[in-house]
């Protein structure tokens, strides 16, 4: 979706006769700044930051044609593929003696370490600001070099394309849709489930799951991601569940509050400046808060619009990317 938006909001700035890179530009340095400040203030698995640096790059890919954007993300998402077959190669080349050092500094799971970053987060913010900024300069740079940023260039690219080609707008038949959610389910999650039996059978040893592990879920993802976007498509096209795909247009036309909202609720929920429940909760009750999380947004979203043209967030990084300040209010509440 924001390959998509790229290319959507460069050909509105070129039919106004602005300078649609100067305008993106603009546009991405102020995501990169929200991005940063989320990622420093409250959560350090901001991905917004990453999505501007690398938004930079997409917009010069935004006039190709659909198949050779498509060739190009294909290659350009086996990238951490192949230094997931290197790294794993070299761990596998180690000695033993050296493996199992690294093993111990890197892999293992320290009681001490647990147990200080639980005091950590159910601490002052202070403690956590830099639990977050060390984790960011230890682990951000690699993890554009090596794999996320080569994935998340690929998959605008592949939204570019799937824009283009009229995916994304519902132009396809029914009958492709249906096709799509069947091969993208019928293949990604059995790859996925395929990749947790992986690391389950090599009992999450290092060398095979540091790296080699990721790949199932990495290859599997965006086949699911199309059997999501088929199935959205048909209940749509189908006008399925009416009430519930309102307010979730609402949400998605507010997805960058309802993105940093949900960090705010539950680092308000989890850390130390709010109930400090870090590290008290099983599986079960997390998937509660998912859920509540989910009624929160689906609630805020639609009567927030019924006032406002837009999120708070979206209305500053429009001021930011056009240089004037938008409309806010609307002019009489919707229903």
């Amino acid at each position: 979706l924001f390959g998509a938006g790229i290319v959507l909001f460069a050909e509105r700035a070129e039919a106004a006769g602005a300078d649609a890179h100067a305008r993106h530009r603009r546009r991405m340095f102020s995501l990169g700044c929200i991005g940063l400040a989320h990622a420093l203030l409250l959560w350090y698995g901001d991905i917004l930051l990453l999505y501007a640096m690398i938004g930079m790059i997409a917009f010069h890919f935004r006039n190709e044609d659909t198949g050779r954007l498509l060739r190009i993300a294909a290659v350009l998402y086996l990238v951490p593929v192949a230094v997931a077959f290197a790294m794993t190669g070299g761990m596998n080349l180690m000695g033993e003696e050296t493996y199992q050092q690294f093993v111990r500094e890197s892999w293992d799971l320290k009681p001490e370490l647990i147990a200080a970053e639980v005091a950590t987060y159910q601490g002052s913010w202070s403690g956590q600001f830099s639990q977050r900024a060390q984790t960011l300069a230890d682990a951000y740079l690699w993890m554009v070099l090596t794999e996320q940023g080569w994935r998340v260039l690929a998959i605008m690219l592949v939204g570019m394309a799937a824009y283009r080609s009229g995916l994304l707008k519902g132009e396809w038949p029914l009958d492709a849709y249906r096709r799509m959610f069947l091969v993208g389910a019928g293949v990604g999650i059995p790859l996925i489930l395929w990749g947790a039996l992986f690391n389950l059978t090599h009992d999450w040893e290092m060398r095979y799951s540091l790296y080699m592990g990721r790949q199932f879920n990495g290859l599997g993802a965006p086949l699911v991601s199309l059997a999501w976007i088929s199935l959205v498509i048909i209940a749509l096209k189908k006008g399925w569940l009416p009430g519930l795909t309102t307010r979730l247009r609402a949400v998605g036309r507010m997805a960058l509050t309802c993105y940093l909202l949900t960090t705010v609720i539950c680092t308000t929920l989890f850390y130390g400046h709010g109930l400090g429940l870090f590290g008290t909760m099983d599986r079960a009750e997390q998937w509660l808060v998912v859920i509540a999380v989910w009624f929160v947004l689906l609630t805020f979203a639609p009567l927030w619009l019924r006032w406002f043209r837009m999120g708070p967030v979206e209305w500053l990084w429009r001021w930011a990317s056009y240089g004037r300040r938008p409309p806010f209010r609307t002019t009489t509440p919707s229903e």
